[in-house]
C-alpha cells in the first residue's frame, strides 16, 4: 500500500505518530533525589539519572532557550542549580 503525503511535514508527523505508538517505553519508575539529580526507570529495563544541572540546559523551556549572538545555549548559574519539587503536569510531563 502506498501512501502519498501533500508535504514533508505530514510525513513527518505520521512517521512519529508510528514510532510512538511503537516504541514508547512505559515508565517503571521516577525518583527525585533532591537537590541534585532525577532517576527514571522503564520496563524494559533501561535507566536514567539526569543531573539538575543537565535538565536546566536541555529544557525545553522558555526560559531555558537563551541564545548568544552564535546561537549556542548559556545559562547563567546552571551549576548551581538544585531540583526541590516534582509534580506531574498533564499525561506525561513533570514540572520541577
Amino acid at each position: 500500500m502506498l501512501v502519498q503525503f501533500s508535504s514533508a511535514i505530514a510525513m513527518q508527523r505520521a512517521i512519529q505518530r508510528i514510532h510512538t505508538l511503537v516504541d514508547a517505553p512505559f515508565l517503571k519508575s521516577f525518583s527525585l533525589n533532591a537537590p541534585k539529580s532525577v532517576d527514571v526507570e522503564y520496563a524494559n529495563g533501561i535507566k536514567f539519572s539526569l543531573s539538575a544541572e543537565f535538565l536546566r540546559v536541555y529544557s525545553p523551556a522558555a526560559d531555558g532557550k537563551i541564545r548568544s549572538i552564535g546561537g549556542e545555549k548559556v545559562i547563567s548559574g546552571r551549576r548551581h542549580v538544585g531540583i526541590m519539587s516534582a509534580e506531574p503536569i498533564g499525561n506525561y510531563g513533570v514540572g520541577f
